[in-house]
């Protein structure tokens, strides 16, 4: 049968203190809790209840029971996916994720420089890759991706300080931006306070402008971040309650504020590039992005019965699915699957005609559907997001 979890909450500075106590139905603790992380990351693994072991555990014990040998044999024995929700209540770094390629070649050159796994700066906290969708439950603002550099170009030329004017006539020509986005990177660090600075100043001047009064914003935050100059050159994009974005490998972004459930390749690997008290790494940032305008991709779901699929191309770890619960409906849940209820509560049943089974799930709790419940069903009245692979041919 389904395995009910516990999740843990993990508390940074730019979550709310209140949005994931509610959802989990208690009390806050007083601090900002960010991210509920519902997987088998061996960073902040679930807990299966009533077993005591952790998820990834419990995969280790029996992959083939757990995943299923299909999975097993396309993505080795661990569980391939992880399920967030995140309470941006402040906005957090301007970030990049690696490819596959990338992240074991990162791990590598910092296991070799001798920084533990702990470290605080370590950038590389596994060896995969960590491709991710936001899916909307309240209103969500992020910057995704980089701009288009004219539109960019005609803000800076209004300002008076001759490197910002300087970046905007660089910008309008061809490779352009990443010359831009080089230069404000390695700045030192009395040049870049100054050019700031300088932005900070022309924002104030120019609050009518939406980008610069996106800078105005971020500066509450981060006053003297070099960060800002980055945001400056990104693409924000406000999503309604239900919409996503998805974001591969190389695409700068920062999530600005709102909840939302995010799924992503089990990894935890975020090379940060300003926007943070964190540790920046100029250096791998500049290896890692992706130069040119646009990148994260729309997501529109694909109504299927009682749910809305999410599907992304070229990423086979990831099929997201929101089903919408009522009364006398039953959506299949074939495992490997994790299923999270965000609203009412749901009832995972087995499929097994010997040994049934059901697993109730309130608002804010989670279960893994092992891939031996191939006939297992979700229902009840609420709603509840469901993530397995798009190995799984059966949808």
């Amino acid at each position: 049968m389904a395995l009910l979890l516990d999740n843990p909450v993990r508390s940074y500075a730019w979550g709310s203190p209140t949005v994931i106590p509610d959802l989990l139905g208690r009390q806050p603790t007083g601090r900002p809790e960010a991210e509920l992380w519902v997987g088998a990351h061996a960073g902040s693994p679930s807990t299966v209840v009533g077993d005591g072991r952790s998820l990834d555990r419990y995969v280790a014990d029996d992959p083939t029971a757990a995943l299923g040998s299909a999975v097993v044999e396309r993505f080795g024995p661990k569980l391939p996916f992880l399920l967030k929700i995140l309470a941006v209540e402040q906005p957090l770094s301007i970030q990049v994720h690696p490819t596959i390629e990338q992240a074991v070649e990162g791990y590598a050159a910092e296991d070799a420089a001798g920084i533990a796994l702990d470290d605080p700066r370590r950038s590389y906290r596994d060896r995969n890759h960590k491709p991710e969708m936001v899916v909307a439950l309240t209103e969500f603002e992020a910057l995704l991706g980089f701009d288009d550099p004219l539109a960019v170009a005609e803000a800076l030329e209004t300002c008076d300080h001759p490197d910002l004017a300087g970046a905007g006539a660089v910008l309008r020509t061809p490779g352009g931006l990443e010359q831009v986005v080089r230069r404000w990177l390695t700045l030192g660090d009395d040049q870049a306070a100054e050019i700031v600075s300088a932005l900070v100043s022309a924002a104030s001047a120019h609050r009518d402008d939406p980008r610069f009064g996106l800078v105005t914003r971020l500066a509450q935050a981060y006053p003297h971040d070099r960060g800002l100059l980055l945001a400056l050159l990104m693409r924000l994009v406000r999503l309604a309650p239900g919409e996503a974005a998805f974001v591969p490998a190389g695409v700068p972004h920062a999530y600005l504020s709102g909840v939302a459930v995010e799924p992503q390749a089990s990894s935890d690997n975020t090379l940060r590039a300003g926007l943070t008290p964190k540790h920046v790494d100029v250096v791998e940032v500049q290896r890692l992005l992706r130069y040119e305008p646009g990148g994260a991709v729309m997501v529109t779901p694909k109504p299927a019965g009682a749910e809305d699929v999410y599907p992304v191309p070229g990423v086979d770890e990831l099929l997201l699915s929101r089903a919408a619960l009522t009364a006398g409906t039953a959506v299949p849940v074939p495992g490997p699957r994790l299923v999270l209820v965000v609203d009412g509560n749901a009832v995972v049943s087995s499929g097994d005609a010997v040994v049934s089974g059901e697993v109730t799930l309130r608002r804010g709790q989670a279960a893994f559907v092992p891939a031996t419940e191939a006939g297992a069903t979700l229902h009840g009245d609420g709603v509840a997001f469901t993530l397995t692979t798009a190995l799984d041919t059966a949808r």
